[in-house]
């Protein structure tokens, strides 16, 4: 049970009861999407903060500004949501992160519907 509740995943969508101070790389994402109003951009935020609270801080400054990045093109319709999640899992599954791989499939299958409704007007 402890391995679990240890796991990458289970950090990624659980905040810690005892959160410790986020890296720098960790405050720049969390202050970069803080105000996004996407599917995208509020997922990053999430996972980041219960990641950052768990002294997780193993996130490059280049995969950071990246979210930052394709959240910006999310919230001004330059980007759909599945497709910034889609472009996430691709670059974690570059990097050999299944975790990452898995939360941005899920995120990209859920969004899939949003998006529909978002740009085609139901």
């Amino acid at each position: 049970m402890e391995a679990i509740k240890n796991s990458s995943i289970v950090k990624s969508l659980i905040p810690s009861e005892t959160p410790q101070e986020p890296s720098e790389t960790r405050k720049f994402l969390h202050d970069s999407t803080i105000d996004s109003l996407s599917v995208f951009g509020k997922a990053v935020n999430a996972i980041n903060g219960n990641l950052a609270s768990h002294g997780d801080n193993n996130i490059t400054k280049e995969k950071a500004r990246s979210y930052a990045t394709d959240t910006e093109k999310v919230d001004k319709n330059e980007m759909s949501n599945s497709a910034a999640f889609a472009n996430s899992a691709a670059g974690w599954a570059k990097e050999g992160n299944g975790v990452g791989v898995v939360l941005n499939t899920l995120g990209m299958l859920a969004s899939g519907p949003i998006d529909r409704a978002k740009y085609h007007n139901g």
